[in-house]
């Protein structure tokens, strides 16, 4: 089950990032192109700090002994990049695989040190009866 949320919330950090994006994609990002995270260095920067931050509240808001590692939220990020990718604007284009591997790297590289410092962050919290 905590793999499952896990994967919702990475899910609905990108999509709610991706949502921003495309709202204020020429004032907040100067993009010339397509509303897409990797057409902004600005876009990049914003949707890795929405992962990150879905996946360090994730990480320090649970209340397993487990610990959240992130890949489950950011396999959550990558599927939903997959389908924004396939399912919106113009299609994926003829370098999506390139797309795929640079966008599922950069997802993952921000959900599992988002978890690993909610987990940091866990361990200066009050013991829980």
């Amino acid at each position: 089950m905590r793999h499952a949320i896990g994967f919702a919330v990475g899910a609905i950090a990108f999509w709610a990032a991706h949502v921003v994006e495309a709202a204020h994609w020429h004032d907040w990002f100067h993009g010339e192109y397509e509303p897409w995270f990797l057409n902004s260095g600005r876009g990049i920067l914003f949707t890795m700090g929405c992962v990150w931050l879905a996946s360090a509240l994730t990480a320090a808001l649970n209340r397993s002994t487990r610990p959240v590692k992130g890949m489950a939220l950011g396999g959550g990020a990558c599927t939903a990049m997959t389908a924004v990718l396939f399912l919106t604007g113009p299609g994926p284009g003829t370098i999506f695989p390139i797309v795929l591997a640079a966008g599922g790297v950069t997802l993952l590289f921000s959900s599992v040190t988002g978890a690993w410092a909610g987990a940091g962050l866990r361990r200066f919290a009050p013991a829980r009866r």
